[in-house]
């Protein structure tokens, strides 16, 4: 079958995470994308996580499936030939600080007039407009200015948490390439090529927006607390791990008290109903607490399911490795690495029943498909080795 996005080909200035993940998911759906790399050292992606045995999950699982071409931006003849790669293609993607590709005479409007029907994708940190919008920024940051990080500490005046660094930065490459596939969708429609602006803080503002609206409304923000309610968290149990349980409204209370055995608070006026148990959560938790360090997790998880409560182990990365639930969904797949073997990777998070995407190939290795691509835009071997004797290009 044809893979959704085949021959769509994006031309690819990203680094770091953000940008890097959404051309991953492009790929993975199809698309053809060309890695622009500088010619000395590559993308600083290559170096993140690198361990003794020259293995990246950093790079790796940001980077697979694509080409890498390796091109000095900072000579005329490297622009040239930026630029005659984006007659050729149908998305350029950026995630430089804005006004940078401008600098270098890539920006929008450099190349839609080669190629009017071109998508032009810029990923910032602040957004394009605004007296921050030239500053730098990172995930973390991110996650600080927005607010996110103060309330995953618990909110004002608690120590402030970053509870998973990259969260700004995968989040944020999912919304980049949403805008990018919208884009693509309008242009099947009308012909016309667009820019789409994404940025770190409008995710972050977007992941937030319960909380954020309530806030807006209220002028004050909802507390953030060890557990959402009584009848939603996590408690311990005797063998020490810890069971999440969801109950979110009201039919999941007489369900949760039958499967952790105290029958006897169903009915009971401090916890009977809603606004009760939240006037009294703090009793209630305190005899759930009880109850589920009565018994191992395995226990009380088979209990929990056989009363149909939404419950899960708190699980390591060594047991989501090994789940056959994952493996059944294709949420983690075996992967040959000519370099490493075989190996586990994650999958796709998003399928398709007529036109599935695929697992990309591993990494590319520096430069590895420079004279390939350069070629197929029409710049012949005689042309190709003056460049790389120059140092505009490296590769083979």
């Amino acid at each position: 079958m044809t893979s959704p996005l085949a021959g769509i080909r994006i031309l690819d200035f990203t680094r770091y995470q953000q940008g890097p993940f959404a051309t991953v998911m492009l790929g993975d759906m199809g698309a053809e994308v060309i890695k622009i790399e500088e010619t000395t050292i590559g993308d600083y992606g290559r170096r993140v996580w690198r361990e003794r045995d020259g293995f990246s999950a950093f790079w790796e699982s940001l980077n697979r499936g694509k080409k890498s071409v390796c091109i000095d931006l900072r000579t005329d003849a490297g622009r040239e030939l930026a630029l005659k790669l984006g007659e050729t293609s149908d998305v350029v993607m950026e995630n430089f600080r804005p006004g940078t590709m401008e600098g270098w005479g890539l920006g929008y409007e450099d190349f839609r007039a080669r190629n009017p029907r071109i998508i032009y994708g810029q990923a910032t940190g602040w957004g394009t407009k605004g007296p921050m919008a030239g500053l730098p920024s990172f995930d973390q940051i991110a996650q600080a200015f927005s607010g996110y990080a103060q309330q995953c500490g618990g909110g004002i005046g608690t120590r402030p948490e970053v509870p998973f660094p990259g969260v700004a930065d995968q989040t944020g490459a999912m919304n980049f390439a949403f805008g990018i596939l919208t884009a693509l969708f309008v242009r099947e429609r009308t012909g016309v090529g667009q820019k789409v602006d994404v940025s770190l803080l409008g995710t972050q503002l977007a992941l937030q927006a319960p909380a954020l609206l309530h806030a807006l409304h209220f002028g004050q923000e909802r507390a953030r607390e060890f557990r959402a309610s009584p009848t939603t968290g996590q408690y311990e149990c005797a063998d020490g791990r810890w069971v999440m349980i969801v109950g979110i409204d009201q039919k999941f209370w007489p369900r949760i008290a039958n499967a952790l055995q105290v029958p006897h608070l169903i009915e009971d006026p401090r916890f009977a109903t809603g606004h009760p148990r939240y006037v009294n959560k703090d009793e209630l938790e305190s005899l759930l607490e009880q109850a589920f360090r009565a018994c191992p997790s395995a226990y009380w998880l088979d209990r929990l399911r056989e009363h149909d409560v939404p419950a899960s182990l708190v699980r390591n990365y060594a047991e989501v490795a090994g789940d056959e639930q994952i493996a059944m969904n294709g949420y983690i797949v075996e992967q040959e690495n000519a370099r490493f073997g075989p190996q586990k990777v994650v999958g796709l998070h998003v399928q398709l029943s007529e036109t599935p995407g695929e697992v990309g190939a591993p990494a590319p290795g520096l430069g590895e498909h420079t004279f390939s691509i350069l070629r197929s835009a029409g710049i012949d071997d005689r042309r190709l080795a003056e460049l790389a004797e120059a140092g505009v290009i490296r590769g083979s």
